[in-house]
């Protein structure tokens, strides 16, 4: 393997408690059959449907009435597969996941929420099927060349997991979100491309803008939202602040846990905050609240995610909205926000279904040009086919995002790449971090105006002994990993990462 220096090309254009499969999940006759002939009968009969429960993460006011919609297409030409749709919130769905699964009456199908790191806990507790079986050359030519390669993170263990959808880069990307109208009105012809630029902005905005607006605004204190902050701005420090939204931060050149890479950043939230230049009261908002407040015109800048745009557009369809690049160092750009694969696994097929093969045709119907299609016609979020895009103007936000994915994202070597027995305990790792965890460290330095570099310093010691520990405990065990199967000494963090 080696790296090269190949642009990573656009391969496409994105994307109740569960209640369980228990039963045979199989329909009982209703006892009255139509008469002979009668345009009432039904294509199949009540005792040949069998019953899939599809639990489904509600990330937005849309999601569950899509898939409703979605799965009533898919009925209309399988009469002999009835589907119901379960839907959580974000915030609840992995624990509500868990449950279901412990009370042994996981949803036949469900969604994989939380990269790598969920579909590592999906395998490791045998929660999910492996799809090996049901993937012929046909279906897996569908999507992109790699899509289930032995690298691809929809595998886990070598065994395919899951059926990917949307581009990972879409999932990555930390763009800066920019009322244009304010930033002119306050001297500015152009977003801020540096971290100096970032905080003169932003400084003035608030001062000026005498309560009425915000230079600035963070998601809230949660520590998933408060951590899209530090990796957008985070993504042009050396190596690209990797893994920072994760609770491994493993510095891919030296092999040792480092969040002190992230601390220049920290330190920029940190001073903004004091000096109450961020918009007050963004610890107790949510994020549908900062949605409301930049519509709203009361916030110039912010940094967040892909999908929020189309929920701002909801908001207020006219407003002069910018999206760049998130500012970089003074110094200029030391790394890229980073992807470690071409595809992630996304739906999955529950190890406790009785109905395996009716749940396999509705991710086979999840996995078709057609869903994908739709999938990003709803939900505005890029896809891995490249079929699926053909014939679909991209609206201007989009564009701009695909932008600046093209800007801030390369391939950079995922932690199992020069031995995947990583994956074996990996989540002994993470589940061993020192606590509070980094990302709630962080969250503390700012909210109570402490330095980051000490604590990072401090956690960094901790974290680095953890890890030291586990590799003892699984070499051990009969596993064979040492830390040095965590260096990549000859990657560039400035060029893509391929492997041959």
């Amino acid at each position: 393997m080696r790296a090269l220096t190949t642009v990573f090309a656009l391969t496409g254009m994105m994307a109740g408690v569960l209640a369980g499969c228990g039963g045979n999940n199989t329909e009982g006759s209703s006892g009255t059959p139509a008469p002979a002939g009668s345009s009432q009968e039904p294509a199949a009969t009540a005792a040949a449907v069998q019953k899939v429960n599809f639990s489904i993460v509600s990330a937005r006011p849309g999601d569950e009435a899509f898939y409703k919609e979605q799965m009533d297409i898919f009925m209309k030409t399988n009469p002999d597969v009835k589907v119901t749709v379960i839907a959580n919130p974000t915030e609840q769905y992995n624990n509500a996941l868990q449950l279901s699964f412990a009370a042994n009456e996981g949803p036949d199908l469900f969604f994989i929420e939380g990269g790598q790191p969920q579909a590592r806990t999906v395998y490791d507790n045998k929660w999910a099927e492996p799809l090996d079986s049901y993937m012929d050359d046909a279906f897996q030519a569908r999507f992109p060349e790699g899509a289930f390669s032995r690298t691809s993170q929809t595998r886990v263990n070598g065994e395919i997991i899951g059926v990917p959808v949307r581009d990972p880069r879409f999932d990555k990307v930390r763009p800066l979100y920019y009322n244009k109208a304010i930033l002119e009105k306050y001297g500015y012809s152009e977003p801020p491309k540096t971290h100096s630029e970032f905080v003169e902005a932003a400084t003035k905005i608030t001062k000026e803008g005498q309560g009425k607006v915000y230079g600035f605004a963070m998601m809230g204190k949660a520590p998933a939202v408060f951590g899209l902050s530090v990796s957008g701005l985070g993504s042009g420090l050396d190596g690209g602040v990797i893994g920072y939204e994760g609770n491994t931060i493993i510095n891919l050149k030296t092999g040792l846990f480092s969040s002190k890479s992230a601390t220049p950043v920290v330190e920029i939230l940190r001073q903004l905050n004091a000096q109450k230049i961020v918009a007050p009261g963004w610890e107790n908002w949510d994020t549908a609240q900062m949605h409301q407040q930049f519509a709203a015109g009361r916030v110039a800048m912010f940094i967040g995610a892909a999908w929020q745009a189309e929920e701002i557009r909801k908001l207020n369809a006219g407003m002069d909205m910018g999206i760049a690049s998130a500012p970089v160092p003074d110094a200029g750009r030391k790394g890229y926000r980073d992807t470690p694969t071409i595809a992630e696994p996304r739906y999955a097929m529950s190890s406790q279904s009785k109905v395996k093969d009716a749940a396999w045709k509705v991710l086979d119907f999840l996995g078709s040009e057609a869903f994908e299609r739709a999938n990003y016609e709803y939900a505005k979020e890029l896809v891995l086919m490249p079929a699926a895009m053909e014939g679909i103007e991209m609206s201007a936000d989009m564009q701009q995002i695909v932008k600046v994915m093209d800007e801030t994202i390369r391939m950079a070597p995922a932690v199992n790449t020069n031995n995947q027995n990583y994956d074996q305990f990996s989540k002994n790792i993470s589940d061993s971090m020192p606590k509070p965890k980094i990302q709630e460290v962080f969250l503390k330095a700012v909210m109570s105006n402490e330095d980051p570099v000490q604590l990072a310093e401090e956690y960094d010691a901790k974290a680095n002994k953890v890890i030291d520990e586990q590799i003892k405990i699984a070499n051990d065990g009969g596993i064979t990993f040492t830390r040095e199967d965590l260096k990549y000494p000859d990657w560039d963090p400035m060029q893509n990462y391929i492997i041959e």
